[in-house]
């Protein structure tokens, strides 16, 4: 699977991720405009974030769903990312521009979660 990058639907800038550790950011999946589902954590390249654990989450959707969607004429179906620090609680309804640099700009590494084992 190729990466995902994404603009934050509110500064505009990147949300980027070194595919091991990223920005703290929350992301909607849309279906017409509406959130079916929303994932919050690290960003971790692929359209996911990682857990507590250091482990991607999964959409509930067929991966195969989630790319139709990305990849849908219709701007209200996608993925829409936010940074943590840039959500003001408006929930968005329409997915987030491409990054064009890759997601792999310079970023400050959070402080590492705790992480069990």
């Amino acid at each position: 699977m190729g990466c995902f990058s994404f603009l934050c639907k509110e500064c505009g800038q990147a949300i980027n991720s070194s595919s091991f550790r990223g920005e703290r950011c929350t992301l909607f999946l849309l279906v017409n405009g509406h959130v079916v589902e929303r994932l919050a954590g690290e960003y971790d390249s692929y359209g996911r974030v990682f857990d507590e654990e250091g482990n991607s989450i999964k959409w509930g959707p067929e991966w195969s769903n989630v790319c139709a969607l990305m990849f849908n004429e219709n701007k209200s179906n996608g993925i829409a990312a936010i940074h943590e620090e840039c959500f003001s609680g408006i929930v968005p309804t329409e997915r987030s521009e491409d990054d064009p640099d890759q997601g792999w700009g310079e970023f400050e590494l959070p402080p590492i979660p705790f992480r069990k084992g």
